[in-house]
Order: C-alpha cells, then structure tokens, then sequence
C-alpha cells in the first residue's frame, strides 16, 4: 500500500476543457493534486508536474 500525506487545498481551477474543478488537496508524498469534477462522486488526480500547465485558477 503506498503512504499518503494529504495537505489540504480548496481552490477553484479551470480544466483543459473550460469546466470548473475544485481542488481538495496535495499530495506531498505522492506529488499529486486531488480535485473533484462537477457531478461526478470520487476525487481525481493529476501529477502536480502537469497541473500547472493543464490547470488555470479562477479569480474569486
């Protein structure tokens, strides 16, 4: 089983496609951001690498 330490992180992000996810956290072990899609149950992942060119904030 691979060892997680979640950080929390509630921020609003815009995906590739314009939808609107929110962020739940990081994985600082696993270097990865969890998020949730709208209507859509369980949490999703991205590598942290790849979240700053795929993802773009949304201005509150």
């Amino acid at each position: 089983m691979e060892t997680e330490i979640i950080k929390q992180w509630v921020e609003h992000y815009k995906d590739p496609r314009g939808v609107v996810v929110e962020t739940i956290g990081v994985d600082v072990v696993n270097h990865r951001v969890l998020f949730k899609r709208p209507g859509y149950e369980h949490p999703c992942m991205q590598p942290r690498e790849l979240w700053g060119k795929k993802f773009r904030k949304v201005a509150p």
